[in-house]
């Protein structure tokens, strides 16, 4: 049967046949030994009204509340009013719940920090007065898949790092290696130069993924044993 419980801010229709179980205050209050039942059939009751909405949600769907954010983390100065009031109705699952800080176990909060790294590639031609490697450096990219639940954050950052280029200027940034010859000539006069090895900025990234796992399962059965009859 539905009832109305009033508090001084705003007024909570219910039907206590399905909870009152749960809470030894609610017990008393329905059974009329108190006599506090008003004229119309209502119940006033000395809370606040943003409060006693978790403290109904929780008697109504048994389900123990998180209080989670994902910029803010766990509200923790409303755990400590619900606990209070929890303290109050006389709601022990509840009040084990918050006041053994039981619900930190159901947010798994996973970080993964990765950096972006060249995508260095090369082929190798084989002739029969040749064997050579070109290197390629291709364009940065950074390609990332990722789910409704994890958050992706991207961080620049500059390194200093040794480029060789070729002597001769022919094949621009190289390798060593691929510009051996190059460096003969360079070395024998026979062109100038005008490459080596130069120190210069490279950017990469900073990949920070979070993803925040809850633990809905947790929420329901936890204490389940300690829910009062």
């Amino acid at each position: 049967m539905y009832t109305t419980i009033k508090t001084v801010q705003r007024n909570f229709v219910t039907d206590p046949d399905r909870w009152s179980g749960q809470s030894l205050y609610f017990n008393s209050l329905f059974s009329g030994k108190w006599g506090d039942k008003q004229e119309d059939g209502s119940y006033f009751v000395e809370t606040d009204a943003h409060i006693f909405e978790h403290i109904l949600r929780y008697l109504r769907t048994r389900v123990l509340p998180v209080f989670y954010d994902r910029e803010k983390g766990h509200d923790f100065a409303l755990y400590q009013a619900v606990l209070e009031e929890a303290k109050y109705f006389q709601i022990d699952r509840l009040v084990k719940w918050i006041g053994e800080r039981k619900y930190l176990e159901a947010v798994q909060v996973n970080i993964l920090a990765t950096e972006s790294q060249d995508r260095r590639t090369y082929k190798k031609h084989t002739r029969s007065d040749l064997d050579r490697r070109t290197f390629m450096v291709e364009d940065r990219y950074v390609e990332m898949t990722t789910s409704g639940n994890m958050e992706t954050t991207m961080i620049p950052m500059a390194h200093r790092r040794s480029v060789f280029y070729c002597p001769n200027g022919k094949h621009g940034k190289s390798t060593k290696e691929n510009c051996s010859g190059c460096t003969k000539q360079a070395s024998d006069g026979k062109v100038n130069v005008n490459g080596g090895w130069r120190g210069e900025d490279q950017m990469s990234w900073c990949i920070v993924r979070k993803e925040v796992v809850f633990d809905h399962d947790l929420c329901v059965n936890a204490y389940s044993d300690d829910a009062q009859p």
